[in-house]
């Protein structure tokens, strides 16, 4: 009972030894745990460098563009982009990638490059990239990405615009709606296994939000487009001209049907953009003296004005009169006699013009100009739109007056030309042009609707009706007879304007214009074609005219049934 006794006396001691053990080598372990986690042996570092891979910012899809039909405009397609990381390349291999990135990428990959990434080619077309995918090249990478289509190649580059290669709209209709059609880049998180294999952790999905990209619905018929293109392009050509415009737009609505401009490029191929005036939208970015297509639209004013009636007739014309310090001639000098109104715009008389002027207040016609919206951007839904110019009232000094009054010394945008021309076609209302038919967000939910609105009521529907009747003689029996149909009536007005540069008319350079509506008692479409500094013709009515014409038929044969769908009220 006493040896018991005193052997548990010594029980305490041991336990104490054996904690102290325990607790040194808890104490040891977690000390090695530490010096290898902040010390990793090097083996495990290049182990973890040979599996794992930083994120990469690859494009997203950008929203689609359509007509007012619902035909594809402007797409994103899937491309491949190919990149390398050095840390698993071997420079042994730089001689392959000569045949599908070039000599100079072959070059750089035969020595080892630092830090972990380098594109060598993006958006390759994926049979391109199937080839090169088959060479097993180990640090060899490739993600998907879009790249930006449009597949009708040049047709409606101007309009549409085009976009870099991150998917970022640089012009036209892409840059406008940027904020709808982009989607910002997004990171995608890889993985590489130890045999070098590429892998997506997160199944496609990006690290950012979902994408805010929507879609635009234009009012555009890609059919019209395309007939106004083709003849405005063949007839530039055909002159030698340096630039040209051509506008076809609803009267009623103020809907753009077409909108071309020449010269053109294919936003598909990079190289055909060289050049600044090849980018140059000259439908709405170019300002120019419209030459006589203005007298209608100075004829209504004096009409408005009180200074003219359809029953004027006491217009005297000898070819020429002197006004202010200079003479104002007519075309070859040639005297119409005594006119009234109507025939002073079917003659395209510059003498009867003049004479009209004087009777309008000049800051009452500069009052009316800016009302038809002259001086000032219409709001059309695009960038790079010009105003035009008007000198204000205290400057219409001299023959000014007269000069407007024929269509010079007053610059222009075609769009704002054919938008008053429009006016006068749906009796009086100067509407606001829009070309934006709808736009639908990522959800599919429509955000917005293009609509008519009236900017103002510029003339009354009788000085309207007759100026639409003198505008129908015009092409009836007047100098724009080259514009004559027999498939519908025509009304329209020539205008030939020559350049001024630095405040100085241009010797041999003219731009020649065409501006109508039809059918001309219930005008649908209207139209304007100008043709800028050709060599030989220039006259409007010679050069601009049986375009116009040309373009009008082949609408009316080719598309009947659009022709009392597409221009609804």
């Amino acid at each position: 009972m006493q040896r018991i006794s005193q052997g548990n006396r010594r029980t305490p001691h041991f336990s104490k030894a054996v904690w102290f053990f325990a607790y040194t080598a808890i104490l040891v372990l977690a000390l090695e745990t530490a010096w290898v986690t902040l010390r990793p042996d090097y083996r495990i570092i290049n182990q973890s460098h040979s599996q794992y891979w930083a994120n990469v910012s690859v494009s997203a899809t950008r929203g689609s563009i359509m007509d007012r039909n619902g035909s594809a405009l402007a797409v994103s397609v899937p491309t491949a982009s190919f990149f390398i990381d050095p840390k698993s390349w071997e420079t042994k291999n730089a001689h392959y990638l000569a045949r599908y990135f070039g000599e100079d990428a072959a070059r750089k990959f035969s020595r080892q490059q630092p830090g972990r990434f380098y594109w060598l080619k993006r958006n390759v077309k994926m049979d391109l990239a199937a080839e090169i995918k088959g060479m097993q090249l180990p640090g060899l990478y490739t993600k998907t990405e879009y790249v930006r289509n449009y597949p009708n190649g040049a047709m409606a580059f101007h309009l549409l615009g085009y976009c870099d290669i991150d998917g970022y709209g640089q012009a036209g209709v892409e840059h406008a709606w940027n904020h709808i059609l982009f989607s910002p880049p997004r990171t995608r998180f890889m993985t590489r296994s130890g045999g070098g294999n590429m892998s997506d952790p997160m199944n496609g999905m990006e690290s950012s939000s979902k994408g805010t990209s929507g879609s635009l619905k234009l009012t555009v018929n890609t059919k019209i487009q395309e007939i106004v293109e083709k003849n405005l392009i063949d007839a530039a050509e055909k002159a030698q001209a340096k630039w040209a415009a051509g506008i076809c737009v609803n009267p009623r609505t103020g809907e753009v049907l077409a909108m071309a401009s020449y010269p053109a490029a294919d936003p598909n191929d990079r190289n055909s953009f060289r050049g600044e005036n090849v980018r140059r939208n000259n439908a709405i970015s170019r300002n120019y003296e419209p030459g006589s297509v203005f007298k209608p639209i100075m004829m209504s004013i004096a009409m408005e004005a009180g200074a003219a009636n359809k029953n004027t007739s006491h217009f005297l014309c000898k070819g020429t009169i002197p006004y202010a310090d200079k003479i104002i001639k007519c075309n070859n000098r040639k005297a119409h006699g005594s006119e009234d109104l109507m025939h002073v715009l079917m003659n395209s008389c510059n003498v009867g013009m003049s004479i009209m002027s004087r009777d309008v207040k000049r800051e009452q016609a500069y009052g009316l100009l800016k009302q038809y919206g002259f001086g000032e951007r219409s709001g059309i839904e695009m960038t790079g739109e010009e105003k035009g110019q008007i000198k204000p009232p205290e400057e219409w000094l001299g023959t000014v007056p007269a000069n407007v009054f024929i269509g010079q010394g007053i610059s222009v945008t075609a769009l704002q030309e054919i938008m008053a021309i429009s006016a006068i076609a749906n009796g009086g209302a100067l509407m606001k042009p829009y070309i934006v038919k709808e736009v639908t967000d990522h959800y599919g939910k429509t955000v917005h609707k293009g609509k008519p609105r009236i900017r103002a009521q510029v003339m009354s529907s009788e000085t309207a009706a007759f100026i639409r009747s003198a505008m129908g003689m015009v092409v009836a029996e007047g100098g724009g007879q080259k514009a004559k149909s027999d498939k519908v009536p025509i009304a329209g007005k020539t205008g030939t304007a020559q350049v001024s540069e630095r405040g100085r008319y241009q010797e041999g350079r003219y731009v020649g214009s065409f501006v109508g509506f039809w059918p001309v008692e219930n005008p649908k479409y209207a139209m304007l074609i100008s043709i800028g500094e050709p060599q030989g013709a220039y006259y409007g009515g010679v050069i601009s005219a049986p375009v116009f014409k040309a373009i009008v038929e082949e609408i009316e044969t080719k598309i009947p049934k659009e022709y009392s769908s597409e221009v609804s009220e």
